[in-house]
């Protein structure tokens, strides 16, 4: 299993959900992770972090195990059983 987190308007968009664990699989990245998850959720989600390019929008923030993904393969970066994603979409305020 994977675990997913939760933060700032995902987490108030899913009702207070903080976390959710999703099956894991040989080869899965972290963008075939969130398409899985897109998959069970009701709620569409994921394009507040990616754009329909493909592409992270500005200022969403991915930690795989605490470590950015921009600073590894981005959405290419594999995952392995047991990883935890933080999901952080973009925020703004002053």
């Amino acid at each position: 299993m994977l675990r997913l987190q939760f933060y700032g308007l995902l987490r108030l968009m899913l009702s207070g959900k903080e976390a959710l664990d999703l099956p894991w699989q040989e080869g899965d990245t972290v963008g075939r992770i969130l398409e899985k998850f897109q998959a069970v959720e009701t709620i569409p989600l994921t394009h507040k972090l990616i754009s329909e390019q493909g592409i992270l929008h500005a200022g969403t923030i991915i930690l795989l195990n605490r470590r950015n993904i921009l600073h590894l393969d981005k959405l290419d970066t594999p995952v392995r059983d047991g990883d935890v994603l933080a999901l952080f979409p973009p925020g703004a305020g002053g």
